[in-house]
C-alpha cells in the first residue's frame, strides 16, 4: 500500500473518530439539559420577569391562584407597573362585579381614593370576600395611575363576575332549574368570557387574567366520573381558559401558580404537592428560589403527577395541566390573607345571610359564626397541613436531601429524608444511622403534632464536642395507615395464636404483615443506594438502626433478623404491649420469647432502651425489666447493653428528644 493511500485512510479514521466524539458529546450535553435541574439553571428567569415575557408572544395570559394567599396577591400587585411598561394595561379579574364596573373605573382615576366603596364593592360581588389584599388591588392601581401624565393611558381592573343571587335558591339538589335562579346572567365563566371579549379582545388589548386555578384551564379538561361512559369518564371544558383557547389557541397561555393539588382520595390526604412532590424537592435542591419556568415542552412539565386531577389520563404530566408555573415559596412558608374586620361594618346579618354563597355547602347560624369562616379559610398552615406536613424539612445544622416517593417491590413508595452533617466531605467517609418515622425526625413546623426529635441539633452538638462517630442520617418515613403492619415483627406474629392473628389483621395491621417486606427494602434496596451514592462505611460496625414506640419494636427485630447488617440499636420508649386493646401477655410474651432464640452476638453489636412513666409509657416498665433479664442470658453487658428508666418523661417526641444523646453516645461512641 502506498503512503498516500495510508494517509488518506488514516485521515478518514481520524475523521470518523472526531465524529462520534463530538457526537457523543452532543448527546451528553442534549441529556444534562433534559434534566430538570439543569434545565432550570439555564432558563432562569425571576417570576415576575417570565409572566411579563409571555406577552411578547401571546395577548391573554391567564393566571391561576389558590384563593386567599397572600403571596400571590402580593406578586400581583407588584406586577401592575411591570405590565403597564409590557403594554398591558389591563387586569382582568374574577373577585369583582361587572355591574360595579363604571363605579371602579372612576375610583381607579379619581383625584382621591374611597376605601369604603373599594370595600363595598367587594362586598356587593361576595358577601364574604372580606380579605383585604384583594380589594387593596384598586389601592394599588389607583397609586400608580397617579403617577401617569395627564393624557396617558390608564391602567384597568376589569370585574368579570356579576352578583349572583342566592337568595333565590331555596335548597335541595342543585339543578339546572334552581341554579338558572341563581346565575341569572348565564353561567358564570360563559358570562366571564364573553366580558373579556367585549372589553380585551373587541378593544384588540392585551390582558393579565387572574382567576381561580380551574377556571383557567386551557387545553386541560376536568375529569367527570360517567358510570355508563365506557372508560366512566367525561370531561368538562366550559372554563374561562377553555372558551378562549377553543377560539383563540395561539394567543392563550395558562399558568398556575405552585398550587396545593387535591389528591384522588379527596381526603386523607386531601392535598398533594404538584408532580408528587417532585417541584418543591427539585426546587430545594437548587436553593428554593422564587422562579417562573414552562411546563409546555419542557423537562419540568415531563414529571408525572398522580393528583386528583390525573384521573381518566394515562400517564398525566404536568405539561398536561398548565402551560407555565410560578414558584414563590414552598407551601410551608405561605400565609393567608388579612381578614378584614372593617370589611362589615355598616352590614347586617340579615343583609348577608340573603346572599350567602353556596348555603347549601356552608352554614352559619350569625355573623360570628360567618366571619370565623372566613378566618378559618385563610389559615394556610390548616387548610394544608396534609400537603405541608410531606414538605421537606427546615434543619438548623447541615443539609437535608430528599428522595422523593422512593421506589419498592418490596413496600409502597415512601419518602426517605436523608441528613448530612455540617461540612460533609465526600472525601470521607460515614458511619449510617437508620431512623424510622423519618418525617418526625427534623423539623416541628411541618409535623403532624408540631413536635420533632431535633436529630440535626442533637447530633451537631455532639459532633462539636467529638463525642461521637460521624454519621449520615437515613430518615425513612412511615406511610401512615401501613406504619403497624410494617413495624409489627412479623416472627414473633407467626408465634401468636390464629384468632389473635387474626383481630391483629383486622383491626391494626390493614389485612396483612409486611414487616420482613420492610426490612427486606431497607437491607436490599434503601441500603444500597445509600452506600453507592455517598461516601459511607458500608459494614454493621458503622450502620445502626433507631425508633420510638413501634419503631423500636422493628429495630429490636431488625438487628436480629440482620446481625450481618446493622451493629447497633437504638429503641425508645418500645411498645412491647404490641396493641394496647389487649389485656393479656401473649403478644409481648411472644416477642420476649423471640429475643431469646434470636438476640444477636453481643461481642460485636450494642442495643439500647429506655421508657417513661407517663402515659403508654407506664405500660412499659414490666416488659423492659423482662426483656432486660433475656439479655443478661445472651451475654449482654454494660459495654453492649443499656436500659435506663426516664421518670415523669411521655410517650411523645418531645420526650424523645430530650434524651437522643444518650443513645446516640453509646451507640456512636468515637473510637
Amino acid at each position: 500500500m502506498n503512503n498516500s493511500k495510508s494517509n488518506s485512510i488514516l485521515n478518514m479514521k481520524i475523521t470518523l473518530l472526531i465524529f462520534f466524539l463530538a457526537f457523543f458529546s452532543f448527546l451528553s450535553f442534549s441529556y444534562a439539559q433534559n434534566s430538570p435541574v439543569d434545565y432550570l439553571k439555564t432558563h432562569f428567569q425571576k417570576p415576575d420577569d417570565y409572566l411579563i415575557s409571555k406577552f411578547k408572544e401571546y395577548p391573554y395570559v391567564l393566571l391561576g391562584e389558590a384563593h386567599a394567599i397572600k403571596e400571590n396577591l402580593e406578586f400581583v400587585h407588584d406586577l401592575i407597573p411591570k405590565l403597564y411598561d409590557a403594554g398591558v394595561y389591563n387586569l382582568c379579574m374574577e373577585f369583582g362585579a361587572f355591574e360595579k364596573q363604571e363605579q371602579l373605573d372612576s375610583l381607579l382615576t379619581g383625584e382621591t381614593y374611597n376605601e369604603r366603596l373599594a370595600k363595598d364593592m367587594m362586598f356587593y360581588y361576595n358577601v364574604g370576600w372580606a380579605y383585604q389584599e384583594y380589594y387593596d388591588l384598586y389601592k394599588t392601581v389607583w397609586e400608580f395611575n397617579k403617577t401617569l401624565k395627564n393624557g396617558e393611558k390608564k391602567f384597568r381592573i376589569i370585574n368579570l363576575s356579576y352578583q349572583y343571587k342566592w337568595a333565590n335558591f331555596k335548597g335541595g339538589v342543585r339543578n339546572p332549574e334552581n341554579m338558572s335562579s341563581v346565575f341569572y346572567l348565564g353561567t358564570p365563566d360563559k358570562f366571564r368570557t364573553s366580558i373579556i371579549q367585549k372589553e380585551i379582545i373587541d378593544k384588540k388589548e392585551k390582558a393579565l387574567i387572574y382567576m381561580g386555578t380551574y377556571h383557567v384551564f386551557t387545553h386541560y379538561k376536568m375529569p367527570i366520573l360517567k358510570m355508563n361512559n365506557d372508560n366512566f369518564c367525561d370531561y368538562h371544558g366550559g372554563w374561562v381558559g377553555s372558551r378562549l383557547y377553543e377560539k383563540f389557541p395561539d394567543k392563550v397561555f395558562a399558568i398556575t401558580f405552585h398550587t396545593p393539588l387535591r389528591s384522588k382520595a379527596q381526603f386523607n390526604p386531601s392535598y398533594v404537592s404538584p408532580a408528587n412532590g417532585e417541584i418543591e424537592n427539585i426546587l430545594h435542591s437548587i436553593g428554593t428560589p422564587s422562579v417562573g419556568f414552562d411546563l409546555k415542552n419542557s423537562p419540568l412539565g415531563k414529571l408525572r403527577d398522580d393528583s386528583f386531577f390525573s384521573l381518566c389520563y394515562n400517564n398525566f404530566v404536568m405539561e398536561d395541566y398548565f402551560d407555565g408555573y410560578i414558584f414563590l415559596k414552598p407551601f410551608k412558608n405561605l400565609h393567608g390573607c388579612t381578614y378584614d374586620e372593617d370589611f362589615f361594618t355598616g352590614k347586617t346579618w340579615e343583609e348577608i345571610k340573603g346572599n350567602f354563597p353556596d348555603p347549601d355547602w356552608r352554614k352559619s347560624n350569625n355573623i360570628e359564626e360567618y366571619k370565623e369562616q372566613i378566618r378559618q379559610y385563610s389559615d394556610i398552615q390548616e387548610r394544608y397541613k396534609d400537603v405541608i406536613q410531606t414538605s421537606i424539612p427546615s434543619v438548623q445544622h447541615g443539609e437535608i436531601i430528599r428522595l422523593n416517593n422512593f421506589p419498592s417491590k418490596y413496600v409502597a413508595p415512601r419518602n426517605i429524608d436523608i441528613w448530612l452533617p455540617e461540612n460533609f466531605d465526600s472525601k470521607k467517609r460515614y458511619g449510617v444511622l437508620y431512623m424510622h418515622d423519618g418525617q418526625m425526625l427534623f423539623d416541628a413546623d411541618i409535623t403532624w403534632n408540631h413536635s420533632e426529635w431535633k436529630v440535626d441539633e442533637n447530633i451537631s452538638e455532639l459532633n462539636k464536642m467529638d463525642k461521637i462517630k460521624q454519621v449520615i442520617v437515613v430518615g425513612i418515613w412511615n406511610t401512615g395507615l401501613t406504619r403497624h403492619s410494617e413495624y409489627f415483627p412479623e416472627k414473633p406474629f407467626l408465634k401468636l395464636p390464629k384468632n389473635i392473628q387474626q383481630n391483629l389483621l383486622e383491626n391494626s395491621l390493614q389485612g396483612k404483615i409486611q414487616t420482613d417486606s420492610y426490612l427486606k427494602f431497607i437491607v436490599h434496596e434503601l441500603k444500597p443506594y445509600v452506600d453507592s451514592k455517598y461516601s459511607t462505611y458500608s459494614d454493621a460496625k458503622y450502620t445502626f438502626i433507631t425508633g420510638s414506640s413501634m419503631g423500636g419494636l422493628i429495630s429490636i427485630y431488625a438487628i436480629s433478623e440482620y446481625p450481618e447488617i446493622f451493629g447497633g440499636a437504638a429503641c425508645l420508649s418500645t411498645h412491647w404491649p404490641g396493641d394496647v386493646n389487649r389485656k393479656d401477655d401473649i403478644i409481648p410474651n411472644a416477642f420476649i420469647e423471640y429475643l431469646k432464640n434470636n438476640l444477636p452476638d453481643p461481642k460485636n453489636h450494642k442495643i439500647y432502651f429506655d421508657f417513661g412513666t407517663i402515659g403508654v409509657d407506664s405500660l412499659y416498665e414490666p416488659y423492659q425489666q423482662k426483656v432486660d433479664k433475656v439479655m443478661k442470658i445472651k451475654g449482654y453487658t454494660a459495654n453492649s447493653w443499656e436500659t435506663k428508666k426516664f421518670p415523669n418523661r411521655d410517650h411523645s417526641e418531645r420526650s424523645w428528644s430530650e434524651r437522643l444523646q444518650i443513645p446516640l453516645k453509646f451507640l456512636l461512641k468515637s473510637d
